[in-house]
């Protein structure tokens, strides 16, 4: 219940670390700015104010191309399409024709009629679920199936193992536990977005301070060295620091979500058919593409006897709810920041002065064409 909410909270964090990431060379750049006086940090109200404007927008940015990528994600498969890469459906594949009836029963057994299966070109021993407005879908390894097949000396048994890691992922499907791992991606993709933004911003007032008599150009190559130097110190702690960090706390908390997939998939169709098909990955389990597994001996346990129901499996109410919150946390967190930043006041100015603000743009960007 509570795992998808702590996973949002961990990539907001996330996106603290990335704003920070973005501002540091600037605040860097400020410190000839800064008076050290007493053991007391002074700095003059119009830069502090300006300094706190610029955190605000930043993370209003951040916040805002999260949530326009989700959007666009959600409704074009841009995640989709590249988790299904080297992917074909089982029914074009020859000799995969034998997963059918088993995904048919799935199918039915979850009440997702439009999922699809895909077996993947890997040698890795693996499966996942995705999911867009237009395509749901889950994806089988061919390691996985050759090792169920090697491993299973008995074809009625090999058939219920694949079962029930399907009905595992359905579960993962029907209550979109990709999304936490879609909000990660967001993340990257609103933060790289964000820092090109900052870059170009950085890049003017360098060149406009490069044009600055009696040492203009020495103080504009010195912000551009400390902004190259910072950035990326800073962006090499937090890739293989913060995200390490970020992946070991997810590990723990995604447990849950895993233990519960395999019960959705034991009441499905019998928790030892589950518990068989977990014994045969090896005592860590295998991972997904969008969450770690606990260990496989824990898991078959909590599983092991579980009957199967005659009745549908249908998504967890608490697990939708986690859904909705997740994303009316970020929604709550854009506006925050778009308050703070002044946004909606600037949304105002431009209405009731546009033509003049379309004067000064265009001046600007005749000034950006000559430097550039």
């Amino acid at each position: 219940m509570f795992a998808k909410p702590i996973n949002l909270i961990l990539v907001f964090i996330i996106t603290i670390f990335n704003i920070v990431v973005l501002l540091l060379p600037f605040l860097v750049i400020l410190i000839p700015f800064v008076d050290f006086q007493d053991h007391a940090v002074i700095i003059s109200d119009t830069i502090y104010q300006k300094l706190k404007f610029l955190v605000y927008i930043s993370a209003f940015l951040v916040s805002f191309f999260m949530l326009l990528y989700l959007v666009l994600d959600f409704l074009f498969g841009f995640s989709v399409k590249t988790s299904l890469k080297n992917c074909t459906r089982y029914e074009k594949l020859k000799d995969y024709d034998f997963l059918g009836s088993i995904f048919d029963q799935v199918r039915k057994k979850f009440n997702e009629k439009s999922a699809q299966l895909y077996v993947k070109n890997s040698d890795e021993i693996n499966a996942y679920a995705v999911s867009s407005v237009n395509s749901k879908a889950i994806v089988l390894t061919r390691g996985l199936i050759n090792h169920f097949l090697v491993e299973c000396h008995d074809s009625k048994k090999f058939l219920y193992a694949l079962r029930s890691i399907m009905g595992h992922e359905m579960s993962h499907l029907m209550n979109k536990d990709f999304l936490p791992t879609f909000l990660i991606i967001a993340n990257q993709k609103a933060t790289n977005f964000t820092s090109k933004l900052l870059r170009i911003i950085f890049n003017i007032v360098a060149r406009v301070m490069s044009f600055v008599p009696h040492g203009g150009r020495i103080s504009a190559y010195f912000m551009t060295d400390i902004y190259s130097i910072t950035n990326y110190i800073i962006t090499f702690f937090n890739r293989f620091i913060v995200y390490n960090i970020y992946e070991v706390l997810r590990k723990f908390i995604s447990r849950s979500i895993e233990y519960r997939c395999d019960m959705q998939s034991s009441q499905a169709f019998g928790g030892n058919n589950m518990a068989f098909a977990l014994s045969m990955f090896g005592e860590s389990g295998y991972f997904t593409l969008f969450s770690t597994h606990p260990g496989t001996r824990r898991r078959m346990n909590r599983v092991q006897g579980v009957k199967a129901k005659d009745s549908a499996i249908n998504p967890r109410f608490f697990d939708s709810i986690a859904n909705y919150f997740s994303l009316m946390f970020l929604m709550i967190i854009c506006l925050f920041f778009a308050k703070q930043a002044t946004v909606d006041l600037m949304v105002r100015e431009y209405v009731k002065n546009h033509e003049a603000l379309h004067q000064k743009l265009s001046t600007l960007w005749n000034l950006f064409n000559k430097l550039f």
